[in-house]
């Protein structure tokens, strides 16, 4: 029984040990952003009411924000809100409140047209207030036509040529993989997209180099 007990004080004192590292080199409690492979989150039970309800919320936000800057693209961006809601309020490892933390997982818009999406996702998620929504594609505004990256927190990467955003996503997961970060890439495509060969190109380079942490 003794040895029990020591053996799992001794692997109690090397998790500790293993997190404090984490934190040290990542300047953030690892811990709570670590992930094992049945549950990356405590965010899995989340419901669908739930999911439904910031869905619709990030619909009407894209809505005002079109119908305020008169000019936009709405179809591309509602179409996709049900997808956004589930991976920012259930599956997406991020925090409003420390948007650059270096073990975030990335959302990468590659159809950078549904921007007013994006804004509004973030508006929900924390990183932006709503009202600044009314400022979507207004002259010196955070919020442009197409995403801007570091413009705006929660923006990953430019978005505008189609296939890019895909490319730019193979490239980062990439590096995230060599450097032994745990965190996953996501990339949002359109449909006009899978037409352009930039993007065949992106997904014929992640198969050789395993990228099994982007989504």
């Amino acid at each position: 029984m003794c040895q029990i007990i020591l053996r799992k004080i001794s692997i109690y004192n090397a998790r500790a040990r293993f997190y404090l590292q984490k934190t040290r080199q990542y300047g953030i409690n690892y811990k709570i952003f670590h992930h094992y492979p049945s549950r990356r989150t405590n965010k899995l039970d989340v419901s669908y009411d739930i999911l439904k309800k910031h869905a619709n919320s990030i619909r009407k936000n894209i809505l005002k924000a079109v119908y305020t800057a008169n000019s936009g693209h709405p179809g591309g961006s509602l179409s996709s809100a049900d997808i956004i809601s589930t991976l920012y309020f259930k599956h997406l490892k991020h925090d409003p409140k420390n948007p650059w933390n270096e073990i975030r997982d990335r959302m990468i818009f590659s159809k950078g047209h549904a921007s007013p999406l994006l804004y509004s996702a973030l508006a929900e998620a924390g990183y932006i207030e709503n009202k600044e929504l009314e400022t979507f594609r207004k002259l010196h505004s955070r919020l442009q036509g197409h995403p801007v990256y570091h413009k705006c927190p929660g923006v990953e990467a430019n978005g505008g040529p189609l296939g890019q955003g895909f490319s730019f996503s193979v490239g980062m997961a990439l590096g995230l993989s060599l450097s032994k970060n745990p965190s996953r890439v996501y990339v949002l495509i359109g449909d006009g997209e899978m037409q352009e060969g930039l993007g065949w190109e992106a997904a014929m380079g992640a198969g050789p180099y395993k990228l099994s942490d982007m989504w």
